[in-house]
């Protein structure tokens, strides 16, 4: 079984972290990271390991968490668009945040209701 690093969700989550704050900012923060650094990775560019080891301490998310069993396992439909969606630049963070929590209540809306459209009045 192949292992590999998903490297889409921690750019994500770097980038949802950061928010708004400059990247000088941020790297100063996690410590031993540059801001070119940094923002290779919200690119999703492979880091070495300790910065990788750096960013899952800074987020808070043990590095097993980031690792997938195989490339053949597929994120669903709405986690796949909220990370295009917070990967966006042109997008501000809070807006693709706000539009990626609006894609999610909507599919989870239409799961609760056996994949039917609700239809106003």
């Amino acid at each position: 079984m192949e292992s590999y690093l998903d490297i889409e969700r921690l750019a994500s989550l770097v980038r949802k972290k950061r928010g708004s704050r400059g990247l000088r900012e941020t790297a100063t923060d996690i410590g031993n990271v540059s801001p070119s650094t940094l923002s290779r990775v919200e690119s999703g560019k492979m880091p070495d390991m300790e910065t990788f080891v750096a960013l899952c301490n800074w987020l808070q998310v043990p590095p097993a968490e980031l690792f997938r069993t195989s490339k053949e396992e597929q994120l669903d439909t709405p986690e796949a668009i909220a990370i295009q969606l917070r990967a966006d630049k042109n997008l501000d963070p809070a807006i693709a945040n706000a539009l990626a929590s609006l894609v999610k209540a909507a599919y989870r809306d239409l799961s609760q209701n056996d994949g039917e459209l609700k239809q106003d009045p």
